[in-house]
């Protein structure tokens, strides 16, 4: 049941408080059956035999009362706020009295509704390329199947992760590793294998051409 304010006067209100009038006595006369047959299971239970009538009386209207305050408590909750928040206005109306509820703004003049949230920004991508080599087009037992950039020399794992580091270091965005392979490497050979085994190490994500190029056009 909504809340009753005492102080409101109109058509509804009065209706609602009649209604939780007859509530609370429908609560006192629940707790006065309850405080009757309490009284009587305490004569049967505890003390078994008849207890005085004043005694019974006593149970009876105790446990009228309690409930009825109860009932009370809940209908009439709120007190003197007009919905039961305290804020002393009428149903439909504002804080200033008006009869139209405001929109967007709360009676304090703070925004009744959240902020917009500032989109994330989306960070520009920079890319380290890589050029996968393998087979007769890497120097014999050495492991520099890769070309980083626009550097001619090959070079190993250890070279593509300096290359990594230092452009993070100057990097305005994620730093991003575009892979491709020579036509002696493939996702089958052991070339590809190192490289994509150390992209944890790398804490860079390995993309093809086709995805960065993807990648780029959700930039701003």
């Amino acid at each position: 049941m909504p809340a009753v304010s005492l102080t409101d006067f109109s058509q509804g209100n009065i209706a609602a408080f009649a209604t939780g009038c007859l509530t609370v006595v429908g609560g006192f006369l629940t707790g006065y059956v309850v405080g009757m047959l309490a009284g009587k299971a305490f004569d049967k239970l505890v003390v078994r035999r008849e207890s005085p009538h004043g005694m019974h009386k006593v149970i009876r209207y105790t446990c009228a009362l309690i409930v009825a305050i109860i009932v009370a408590l809940i209908v009439f909750r709120g007190g003197d706020g007009g919905n039961g928040n305290g804020g002393g206005s009428k149903p439909g109306e504002n804080a200033s009295g008006s009869g139209t509820e405001p929109t967007g703004v709360s009676t304090v003049g703070t925004p009744a509704t959240k902020p917009d949230i500032a989109p994330a920004k989306i960070q520009i991508v920079e890319a380290v390329k890589v050029r996968i080599y393998f087979g007769n087009d890497v120097e014999a037992n050495t492991e520099k199947f890769f070309q980083v950039n626009d550097d001619p020399a090959k070079t190993d794992l250890a070279g593509v992760k300096a290359t990594v580091q230092q452009r993070k270091l100057a990097a305005k965005g994620r730093v991003v590793i575009v892979y491709e392979f020579a036509p002696t490497a493939s996702e089958r050979t052991y070339a590809w294998a190192v490289l994509n085994g150390a992209k944890d190490s790398l804490d860079a994500p390995l993309l093809s051409p086709k995805q960065y190029q993807e990648l780029l056009t959700k930039q701003p």
